[in-house]
């Protein structure tokens, strides 16, 4: 399934999301603020921590959910392996949060990058 133009001008354009995951009774671990950046018209995140961000751990194991002010959602995250588009989504997080250099660093060391995953709608 895939965002509308609404849901992806919405999280693509926001300085960040919330996101979280369920656990196997159904309810919803702690949310976690995370950057997003819209290449084209899909929406991509990583972990500041590479693989080893607990958040990413769980998110990645199931299904994740997102959220935006008032608007929530569940979504499937998709492991980026495509270096090309790696480098845009690379290029997306320089052009958004250059005015944030100490916290952009993290985002474009390898173990970051290596975490790259395109955020998909969920069709629940």
């Amino acid at each position: 399934m895939t965002w509308n133009t609404q849901q992806l001008d919405r999280i693509g354009g926001s300085e960040e999301l919330h996101i979280t995951s369920y656990r196997q009774d159904g309810s919803l671990r702690k949310w976690t603020p995370i950057w997003v950046v819209r290449v084209d018209n899909d929406l991509y995140i990583r972990s500041a921590y590479g693989a080893d961000g607990a958040w990413y751990r769980h998110a990645t194991a199931g299904t994740a959910r997102v959220q935006v002010g008032d608007m929530e959602s569940d979504a499937i995250l998709e492991k980026v392996t495509d270096s090309q588009l790696n480098d845009r989504v690379a290029e997306a997080y320089q052009a958004k949060y250059h005015n944030q250099p100490g916290a952009l660093k993290p985002m474009l060391d390898a173990p970051s990058a290596a975490s790259t995953v395109r955020l998909v709608a969920s069709p629940v």
